[in-house]
């Protein structure tokens, strides 16, 4: 069964797993998808601007000091590198009325964001007998043109145009004045580049992000729920099945003895010496006090705090704790035993009853002989803080591991590793203990270490 169960949880988590990828995805897909609808939007309206005749005449003009200086460098009156570098500074000073227009025509579109702006030089290349690659050269890729510089890498392309032009220059070279013709081809790259892109798209997206997310937490709160019931489940399974075999195991020697009592007085020899006689019916005597006992157990010890009906009376808790451990001390006869205690002197009067106060303590201290090996050492000691009474039951046993101190007081638990589990039991003694603890208007806590013994501690409030 242990290994269904585990199988089962192990799918669960891979399903979880698995919904909650694709969850991640579809939320991926629909960013990507809101993401690129809001660039195909803003560019939209971008390219529109980029039909103004204003800024188209200030390309123009730049245009047209790029065909002067290509005269200049077809005559070798400038070099590749110095006609670039004028045409940058010529670019930069027409810049300021460029961008000022621009972001004029920008605020018309009342986008109500942010958007920066720029228009690149990928290549112009001559084509004529030569065939002279102007731009690029050198590790410069890109020229920016116009606009507000920023880096390209976070920029999204608006639109890539190419301009191809015929042109006429003065040729000197030669000795000779010849005009010459060549075909000018520019190609521009223009980017912009939104700031607040994820901000905005993420506020569009935030019905969504809150739906899924309350989605999310349902769906990882049943999750949650459905396998902490399945434990759970398998637990009171477990632990069921263990209290059926323990009081089963109970049950076996006294019905086994009171059969054979019963038995024996059907033979003649036996009814024939009163001695005998007596002897039958004091086994079933016995075995009857024993079964019913068991019986008791069972139905006094599963009551809860709420249905136990106390009786309470002020007693002086010190004298009341020395003769009840004097009392349990000549109880046990079948192991050495050695109990310490250290009271406190000054009287401490508490509001309790006497019959379960004392079955509280009686149940600690039995489990603290039946857990111990060899020579039995428990110490008592008392203290007060803060209007509590404090009873600490020390015991030098084989302690109990960490993992099963959570459930220790659980109904019907018994702790199932090592040598924890050869003492037989019901596991209602220590659930009872803290019931009647709690119905005092107390606390019951233990501190313990496998191998090193565990300490029982007791608080439960003081009269004022």
């Amino acid at each position: 069964m242990k290994p269904k169960i585990t199988w089962l949880v192990f799918i669960s988590i891979i399903a979880f797993i698995a919904l909650s990828g694709i969850q991640g995805y579809l939320i991926y897909n629909t960013y990507t998808l809101k993401s690129n609808a809001f660039i195909e939007n803003t560019r939209s309206k971008i390219l529109s601007i980029d039909y103004d005749q204003e800024l188209d005449s200030i390309v123009d003009t730049w245009q047209e000091d790029l065909k002067n200086q290509i005269a200049d460098y077809k005559n070798k009156r400038t070099t590749q590198k110095e006609m670039l570098d004028w045409l940058q500074q010529k670019a930069d000073s027409l810049n300021k009325d460029y961008y000022r227009i621009y972001q004029e025509q920008l605020t018309g579109k009342k986008l109500g964001y942010s958007v920066n702006y720029k228009k690149n030089i990928v290549s112009v290349v001559i084509f004529d007998n030569t065939n002279d690659t102007i731009f690029p050269i050198g590790e410069k890729e890109t020229f920016k043109l116009f606009g507000n510089d920023f880096p390209n890498s976070k920029a999204n392309s608006v639109s890539v145009t190419r301009t191809f032009s015929q042109y006429d220059y003065i040729d000197q070279t030669k000795g000779d004045i010849t005009t010459q013709h060549y075909n000018l081809e520019i190609k521009f790259k223009d980017l912009m580049y939104i700031e607040d892109k994820n901000n905005i798209v993420f506020k569009q997206m935030l019905g969504l992000l809150i739906g899924s997310l309350f989605l999310f937490l349902v769906m990882l709160g049943l999750f949650y729920y459905s396998l902490k019931s399945l434990i759970t489940q398998k637990k009171l399974s477990t632990v069921k099945t263990d209290f059926i075999n323990n009081i089963t195991h109970e049950l076996k020697t006294p019905l086994a003895t009171l059969g054979i009592a019963t038995k024996s007085l059907k033979n003649q020899q036996i009814l024939n010496k009163p001695e005998a006689l007596e002897n039958s019916l004091a086994i079933i005597e016995r075995q009857n006090e024993r079964i019913q006992k068991l019986i008791d157990q069972v139905m006094t010890n599963s009551l809860t705090a709420e249905h136990l009906n106390l009786k309470l009376q002020s007693l002086e808790i010190i004298s009341f704790l020395k003769q009840l451990s004097e009392d349990f001390r000549i109880s046990v006869t079948d192991k050495q035993l050695s109990l310490e205690a250290s009271f406190q002197q000054e009287p401490v009067y508490v509001a309790i009853d006497k019959f379960y106060f004392s079955t509280a303590i009686l149940n600690v201290l039995d489990n603290a002989v039946k857990y111990s090996k060899g020579e039995v050492d428990i110490s008592l000691s008392t203290s007060t803080d803060k209007g509590f009474f404090i009873l600490k039951i020390k015991d030098q046993g084989i302690g109990i591991p960490k993992a099963a101190q959570h459930y220790l007081f659980d109904k019907f638990y018994r702790v199932s590793q090592g040598n924890l589990q050869s003492n037989q039991g019901l596991g209602l003694g220590l659930y009872y203990t803290q019931q009647i603890i709690l119905a005092h208007g107390g606390v019951l806590k233990v501190e313990s270490e496998k191998g090193k013994g565990s300490t029982f501690i007791i608080k439960i409030p003081m009269e004022r």
